[in-house]
């Protein structure tokens, strides 16, 4: 109930704030803090979340599960929605001027409708029977290797997530075509994960959860790469809407089964804080990171364009070593 408020505040925050010419530099700082509330309830939201989810049904952990990410992947429909309808629709001085507030205006709803979820839902499960006083402590003390382990399952798909929302910034940048070409390919990504991170999750219920997403991150591997030598090679608009919606797909496909995955690597008592700790830390890593990364290494000669390639190919090697350690190990 706190996660959602804090949201709501920090997203009616940004969508209020008067602008520089009126309270001065205090308008960009007091944006940064209201992002800074929205980051806070979203990292802890996903421990507590899915930990909920997983153990409502244990026997279908994989699909249960997805939908932690497959909503992810409409709240991707929705922001790259924004994005291309108001840049296409508005001018750009009305967009700089007022037009950017919309879509904050719009994601306020999540208050009401999240409150009434939170108030009618019951939890399925007594608390676990050996309960932990100090749930960090225990992580912390006992538990970081798992904990290692699940960033590094994390890693390549929170990068490919990142990479999703920075391409409209990498289209105009680095391509020097219009920002909506980035959103369309954008939201048609989001399409591509809401779809199939469900259908990946139930895949991995009847077939393993390392089993499917070693096979992902494969495909992903060898797909990396092509796929930027295409996108800098010809970088038209259908080209860059096709590559970024195979990325997306196979973001969906990987996707799917890691959070039902990353929830078996840690006992109940512990679930819910080292699913957290986990998330916030690949998500930091690999994900917020990862555009300043990709920024700072095609400033290389001999990388340039291809910066995002790179990036996600030896992010990629990170994540498959770590699903083939659990997998070896049996952690999860």
């Amino acid at each position: 109930m706190i996660s959602i408020a804090m949201m709501t505040a920090g997203t009616l925050a940004v969508a209020l704030m008067p602008t520089y010419a009126t309270i001065g530099i205090l308008a960009p700082i007091a944006v940064i803090i209201a992002r800074l509330v929205q980051g806070f309830s979203a990292g802890g939201e996903f421990g507590s979340s899915t930990a909920f989810l997983v153990e409502h049904a244990p026997e279908r952990r994989g699909f249960i599960a997805s939908w932690q990410f497959a909503s992810q992947g409409v709240s991707g429909l929705l922001g790259s929605g924004f994005g291309a309808a108001l840049t296409m629709w508005m001018a750009p001085a009305d967009l700089e001027s007022w037009g950017w507030r919309i879509p904050f205006l719009f994601g306020v709803l999540i208050g009401p409708v999240g409150l009434y979820i939170r108030r009618h839902l019951d939890d399925a499960t007594a608390p676990p029977a050996a309960e932990q006083e100090s749930p960090v402590r225990e992580v912390f003390a006992r538990q970081k290797v798992r904990v290692v382990l699940a960033v590094g399952s994390l890693a390549v798909s929170t990068a490919v997530n990142y990479l999703i929302v920075y391409m409209p910034t990498y289209v105009v940048k680095t391509l020097k075509l219009p920002a909506t070409v980035g959103f369309v390919a954008a939201f048609v990504a989001a399409i591509a994960v809401t779809l199939l991170a469900p259908t990946a999750g139930m895949i991995s219920d009847k077939i393993g959860r390392t089993t499917h997403v070693i096979g992902a991150g494969l495909l992903l591997l060898v797909s990396i790469f092509p796929a930027f030598l295409l996108l800098t090679g010809t970088p038209t608009p259908t080209v860059i809407v096709l590559c970024v919606l195979w990325l997306g797909a196979l973001k969906g496909l990987y996707l799917g089964p890691i959070a039902a995955l990353m929830s078996e690597l840690f006992p109940p008592a512990t679930r819910a804080t080292g699913l957290g700790l986990s998330y916030n830390i690949g998500v930091t890593m690999f994900g917020g990171m990862g555009p300043a990364i990709m920024t700072w290494l095609g400033s290389f000669a001999l990388i340039g364009d291809l910066a995002p390639g790179y990036y996600l190919t030896v992010v990629c090697c990170l994540s498959l070593y770590a699903l083939i350690t659990i997998r070896r190990t049996g952690a999860a």
